[in-house]
């Protein structure tokens, strides 16, 4: 090995160590070219690509490297890193750490990189004990630290968590990832302040990178009074979490001269009915001429809203009828039924229902059930083909206006987590919502009521999914509904 050769790879370790890794790539690429059977090489080429997103050739390159070094637990961590990044069943990526484990069992990264996958398997009881190994070696992991916190909320541990949060940020104050967490459980608890505060790190880095905020000239807006000014307001997230917060709209109407909002075509015959803008505008549309801008889910921050101020009159959206009749006058109840969200949401296995847990529920007499449910996947078909006194108008809910229009019809949703159970809270309709042991934030804990919908009834999970007690529930809720009819109370 020449005196180049090894010059040139202290320089790719240095220019990988200042982040510059387009430069540690074409060092690296050289240095294999130049002798294909040294191992480090490899191992820093896959790890300037998977830096740069390259995910598949670096597992090639730490995979070649192995090889070379089957002896390295560096490599076999690695290795697993990059098979979580790729997507592939976390038992593989399990193995990998196990290997690299039995080299080195004080190899802190593949404690943590257990926990990660093990926490993407959700089997959150394991990964704990995999993060706090890994706290016991490195007791500053800022990264661990908030893993775990984020870990103890999914095990109803919120104020443990919020210790792990709190004891991070000491050690590292700007640290995005836990100020998001912290957000998180925060919200969960119910302290909406300081939550909302917390949650503008979804800007900063803290949710991710498809949270960029929008680089217009004009100032964002802090919830000053400005009676001579144009607000415009931007949408975020999902359908859900847009009719949530479009609440807070008049009360920043209230502030302001003209508000203007971006909203999703698929909402927006219903908001502008619901009058809670000046102006609505596409997000395909540029911004008419404003003086200053904030993202939706950024009103409640700027509002100061608390618990006692929140707003939760409904129905703040409207809808007028139109000669629609979802409701069968032969039924004593016509319930609205979904079973299932957006197959892509990263928690739709956890918060979807298999509609062959239903029976009961489709079986009782008196009630006509109507499909909310939009689409109905393939593997549930044949399945609801099957259901008595079922219907299907589905065709015709062609946007939210046309559902709000069709659930005026009705005495009831149920409904797993979906924006669905947000309309009909939003209209004022007594909602049945369906909900895993450890939901969304803005569900909070241990209550069967909501402070968002005040006609939103929580069944909650008592067991990670298990679904059966709270079908159970809502069956026997439904037969003492058909008896007393009350249907937003206890």
């Amino acid at each position: 090995m020449t005196l180049d050769y090894r010059l040139e790879l202290q320089r790719a370790v240095g220019a990988f160590s200042e982040g510059r890794y387009p430069v540690a790539e074409a060092m690296c690429r050289r240095l294999v070219e130049s002798d294909a059977h040294q191992a480090q090489p490899w191992f820093l080429l896959g790890m300037a690509l998977t830096r740069q997103g390259a995910h598949g050739e670096a597992f090639r390159c730490l995979q070649r490297s192995a090889q070379i070094a089957p002896r390295s637990a560096e490599t076999l961590n690695a290795l697993g890193a990059v098979t979580n990044e790729l997507g592939r069943d976390p038992k593989e990526a399990e193995q990998f750490f196990i290997g690299a484990l039995k080299i080195n069992p004080r190899c802190t990264d593949a404690h943590y990189n257990m926990g990660v996958t093990l926490q993407r398997m959700r089997q959150y009881e394991a990964a704990a004990t995999w993060y706090e190994r890994a706290l016991v070696i490195r007791p500053d992991d800022c990264e661990a630290l908030s893993n775990l916190a984020i870990v103890f909320k999914c095990l109803n541990r919120h104020r443990e968590g919020l210790g792990l949060i709190d004891r991070a940020l000491t050690l590292f104050p700007q640290h995005p990832l836990a100020h998001w967490n912290r957000a998180l459980l925060l919200l969960s608890l119910g302290e909406l302040c300081e939550g909302f505060a917390e949650y503008e790190w979804r800007w900063k880095g803290g949710a991710g990178p498809q949270f960029v905020l929008r680089p217009y000239p004009q100032p964002q807006w802090k919830g000053e009074h400005r009676p001579d000014q144009v607000l415009f307001v931007h949408g975020e997230q999902g359908f859900g979490d847009f009719i949530q917060f479009a609440r807070f709209l008049s009360i920043a109407r209230q502030r302001v001269g003209r508000i203007i909002v971006e909203c999703p075509a698929a909402l927006l015959p219903l908001m502008v009915e619901s009058g809670l803008a000046d102006e609505w505008v596409l997000p395909s549309q540029p911004p008419k001429a404003f003086d200053a801008f904030i993202p939706l889910m950024s009103l409640p921050h700027a509002l100061g809203i608390s618990p006692d101020t929140l707003p939760n009159q409904v129905p703040y959206l409207r809808v007028s009828a139109n000669g629609w009749e979802s409701g069968s006058r032969g039924a004593r109840l016509n319930v609205g039924l979904v079973w299932s969200g957006n197959p892509t949401h990263d928690d739709d296995r956890i918060r979807s229902i298999d509609p062959e847990g239903l029976i009961d529920l489709i079986s009782i007499e008196g009630v006509e059930f109507h499909s909310l449910q939009v689409p109905i996947r393939p593997e549930h078909q044949a399945i609801v083909a099957q259901w008595p006194r079922w219907v299907d108008r589905t065709s015709g809910l062609m946007d939210f206006r046309a559902t709000a229009e069709y659930l005026e019809g009705l005495d009831l949703v149920i409904s797993v987590d979906t924006a669905v159970a947000h309309l009909a809270g939003a209209l004022g309709k007594p909602v049945w919502l369906m909900v895993q042991d450890s939901p969304d934030w803005r569900w909070l804990l241990n209550r069967a009521d909501s402070p968002w919908y005040p006609t939103l009834r929580l069944f909650r999970q008592s067991h990670r999914g298990d679904w059966r007690p709270v079908l159970e529930q809502v069956v026997a809720e439904l037969h003492r509904a058909m008896c007393d009819g009350r249907l937003t109370d206890g």
